[in-house]
């Protein structure tokens, strides 16, 4: 039942934004390629976590923004990047946690009062937290 590479590349890239700047890719990244190694390895941003590589978790959790597909809306949701194919992410519009705040330039406030109010222990899973809420 699964989708071949020739068949799931048809269209020859794939475009999509993270954190506001455009990414192409082709078949060179492969079926088997999940959101969240793209984002580790190939964007080198962190702050999106492999953990359980199932959707349970929660620490691979990114914002999305895409047309949805039964109501042709464009629609905002929290979603589990170790379950997405980057293939699949045509036209979508990706933001992770960097994309809020940091040291540097300054804490969402989100971010902010989970550490004000020690909402987490080793801090692992809360950039996923913080992204879907």
């Amino acid at each position: 039942m699964g989708n071949t590479q020739s068949e799931v590349c048809t269209q020859e890239q794939i475009r999509f934004t993270v954190n506001g700047k455009l990414n192409i890719v082709g078949p060179e990244v492969g079926v088997e390629t999940r959101l969240v190694r793209f984002i580790r390895e190939g964007l080198h941003m962190t702050g999106t976590k492999f953990s359980c590589g199932q959707g349970g978790c929660g620490a691979c959790t990114v914002t999305v923004t895409a047309r949805d597909p039964g109501s042709g809306l464009t629609k905002t949701r929290a979603v589990n990047s170790c379950l997405v194919p980057v293939l699949s992410c045509d036209g979508w519009e990706i933001s992770t946690v960097e994309s809020l705040g940091n040291k540097k330039d300054g804490f969402h406030p989100l971010q902010s009062r989970l550490a004000k109010f020690n909402g987490s222990q080793c801090g692992f899973c809360s950039p996923g937290m913080i992204m879907a809420t």
